[in-house]
């Protein structure tokens, strides 16, 4: 009996040990995840602005080309 209950005591042991392992990989994916959302916006702006400023380029050469 005495065996058992030792080897339930150790099972639960390394349940609870690979439960905190997980917890804190999950915490660790979730991090990650918020710092890729984080920089994807951050690309995303900065695409934006540079498709902004290549629009404004080809609408002044549009109409340099219409003074020439």
């Amino acid at each position: 009996m005495d065996e058992l209950l030792q080897r339930l005591e150790k099972r639960i042991r390394e349940l609870v040990d690979q439960h905190d392992r997980l917890k804190q990989a999950n915490m660790q994916l979730h991090h990650g995840k918020s710092l890729l959302a984080q920089e994807k916006n951050s690309l995303l702006a900065k695409q934006q602005k540079a498709i902004s400023q290549i629009e404004t380029l080809v609408s002044r050469l549009k109409a340099i080309e219409k003074l020439s």
